[in-house]
């Protein structure tokens, strides 16, 4: 079992060369479990190499307890399990990105 620390939306989370933020979070029903997911963009803007930005989706894993507790920041704590299987994270891939036209990059934890 892994921690997800659940981030606020909207706000800019800074990194060396720029930023990345949380548009939406969400859950997703599969095979009677339920799939955490983050809807994301990143912005590079202070990089050496030009600007630019992308969207992406990522998958924490199965949820096993959702905000189930708040840790030493305030933030929400959920526990995961990752996703694993190939076949699963292909086919989770799919529904998401059904889900979410336009954001066809998907990554697992």
């Amino acid at each position: 079992m892994a921690e997800h620390v659940h981030q606020p939306l909207e706000e800019e989370i800074r990194s060396i060369a720029g930023y990345y933020m949380v548009l939406e979070e969400g859950v997703l029903e599969y095979r009677d479990r339920r799939i955490l997911y983050l809807v994301q963009m990143a912005a590079i803007e202070t990089s050496c190499c030009g600007r630019g930005g992308m969207g992406f989706i990522y998958v924490p894993g199965y949820v096993t307890a959702l905000k189930a507790r708040r840790n030493r920041d305030g933030l929400w704590v959920s526990d995961v399990e990752r996703v694993e299987g190939e076949e699963d994270r292909r086919e989770i891939t799919r529904l998401l990105r059904a889900r979410h036209p336009g954001f066809n990059q998907v990554n697992f934890a």
